[in-house]
């Protein structure tokens, strides 16, 4: 009797684990180069679609660096779930990937970042192999980390959803 209730105990809290998974993805078009470039056009209907790829991944948290196109392409996302973005120092992704790894083991959270930053961010989070090259405003990536044993599987994914 009491190895069926160690047994079933176990069982529980081995199904109650999750995965943390991180979604990351690089802002959306923006109007020129340089700190203070905002979303052109483009990037503006790419972020007002962007909500329909991500809502499903239920985040309890939004990340953006301190740029304001980052803030910008996460800006619909974070009016639909009703949650703050929380801003991250560019520059910082060691930093950001520890506080992840301390406050949401288990959650889903979305960074939305540089694609000169994210690589560094991913490596923090424990992802060995090289991030793949960005070229696209288009994509999305998905980290899982096991709890437990385990590597972190990375995904790559299209946004499938646009505006115009």
């Amino acid at each position: 009797m009491l190895k069926t209730w160690m047994f079933a105990f176990l069982l529980a809290l081995s199904l109650g684990a999750q995965d943390t998974v991180v979604v990351f993805l690089r802002h959306a078009e923006k109007t020129h180069r340089g700190d203070a470039a905002e979303l052109s056009a483009t990037g503006r209907h790419r972020a007002a679609a962007l909500p329909l790829d991500l809502l499903p991944y239920r985040p309890v948290a939004l990340f953006a660096s301190d740029r304001r196109r980052t803030q910008q392409t996460l800006a619909p996302l974070a009016t639909r779930l009703g949650q703050p973005l929380q801003l991250y120092e560019r520059g910082q992704e060691a930093a950001l990937g520890r506080r992840l790894l301390l406050f949401y083991e288990g959650k889903t959270v979305i960074v939305c970042g540089h694609s000169d930053t994210l690589g560094a961010l991913v490596g923090a989070l424990g992802y060995a192999p090289e991030f793949p090259e960005i070229l696209g405003f288009d994509r999305f990536w998905v980290l899982r980390i096991p709890t437990g044993k385990g590597s972190p599987s990375l995904e790559e994914h299209r946004q499938k959803h646009r505006t115009r």
